[in-house]
């Protein structure tokens, strides 16, 4: 509710006509059925892999992780501050600063790249990525070569 009374503020008194607008357009356009014509089905089915990664997201179950964990996202986007640094995004989602993985793993080390989502693995992004991927890799090398040394030598 607080994000509707944020978006009366912000867009006016039209604010529910508008809503109720792109709802109803929402609901016919998921309700028809995707036409797909030929050239589109010698392409890449996004929505394909976007079905099969959600049911394999359903069926997973997350597990506590006592090691760390290197978690490398672009800058958070939210829509709507709900106060004590909560943040929502356009899809009204809770936006955590890491990704909400500090609830399994007691480790979270964040890096921020530039981009977005999918522009983050894009050049010129890509290249800060590999920056900072390429120094916590070599981190975690030095930091496990003295427990493999002792291995080795056993």
């Amino acid at each position: 509710m607080r994000i509707q009374l944020k978006e009366l503020r912000t867009k006016g008194v039209a604010y529910p006509v508008i809503w109720a607008k792109n709802r109803i357009a929402w609901e016919i356009a998921k309700r028809q059925p995707a036409q797909e014509t030929e050239a589109q089905g010698q392409q890449f089915h996004d929505a394909e892999i976007e079905a099969a990664f959600l049911q394999a997201v359903a069926r997973y179950q997350v597990q506590s992780w006592s090691g760390n964990l290197a978690l490398f996202r672009p800058p958070l986007r939210g829509k709507w501050a709900l106060g004590n640094g909560r943040l929502v995004d356009q899809d009204r989602a809770y936006v955590f600063h890491d990704n909400d993985w500090g609830q399994w793993v007691p480790d979270v080390q964040v890096f921020e790249v530039p981009g977005d989502h999918d522009s983050m693995v894009l050049e010129p992004n890509v290249r800060v990525l590999a920056t900072r991927l390429k120094a916590v890799i070599a981190a975690a090398e030095a930091e496990a070569a003295p427990q493999m040394l002792r291995e080795a030598a056993e």
